[in-house]
């Protein structure tokens, strides 16, 4: 959705590891996942990119190092999060992930509860505008 914004390549592909790692991390990637990691590799025009195996036992502190800026923070934790509640929960997995990079990218609780809120509010958005376009809605 933001990820236009990213114009350094390191950038790019440690989002792409990020959130490869959150969709695998309770070990089962659901199609509204896979869609995304497919639908932000095309934004990132990364279409082929794969994970990097010597990265795969990286700390998470080692993959976001490159991370300095607010603005990409604040992206990076907005998209992860909507690839996270993108099956309709958190799974335990996910939520220590997001308590690992709230920590790391220093945010407050509220700041990150102000996030969580807004992806919640975009999925019931999600939801509202399915229901629009497949007529579920009354007719006058």
């Amino acid at each position: 959705m933001y990820l236009q914004f990213l114009e350094n390549l390191e950038h790019k592909e440690a989002f792409l590891e990020l959130a490869h790692r959150v969709v695998e991390s309770d070990g089962f990637v659901n199609r509204n996942e896979w869609n995304y990691l497919r639908s932000w590799k095309l934004e990132l025009g990364m279409e082929n990119w794969e994970p990097d195996p010597a990265k795969e036992g990286l700390p998470l502190a080692e993959l976001i190092g490159c991370v300095k800026e607010e603005q990409v923070r604040n992206l990076f934790l907005a998209e992860l999060l909507l690839v996270i509640y993108a099956d309709g929960n958190c799974s335990p997995e996910e939520s220590r992930f997001v308590e690992e990079l709230q920590s790391l990218f220093g945010y407050s609780d509220s700041a990150c509860d102000a996030f969580r809120d807004w992806v919640k509010r975009m999925g019931q958005l999600r939801i509202e505008g399915m229901k629009l376009i497949l007529g579920a809605s009354p007719r006058k």
